[in-house]
């Protein structure tokens, strides 16, 4: 959901990248158009608004995006 003025979240969001952090252990998100994702296995990504900060996340399917 949008944070309350702004209209550019479908517009300026930018997919993410999710980990661990290894040194810290806390969940962190880094902005990445493409990256390696398993062939065989739907993934949860986040969608960054780089206007406010709205994540919203999406189940990306392999086969779905093999296609594009």
């Amino acid at each position: 959901m949008a944070k309350f003025g702004c209209s550019k979240c479908e517009e300026t969001s930018v997919q993410g990248k999710a980990y661990i952090d290894s040194d810290t252990g806390l969940f962190c998100v880094t902005l990445e158009e493409k990256y390696d994702k398993p062939d065989n296995l739907n993934v949860l990504v986040p969608f960054v608004c780089t206007t406010c900060g709205t994540t919203t996340w999406k189940t990306i399917c392999p086969e779905n995006e093999k296609k594009n």
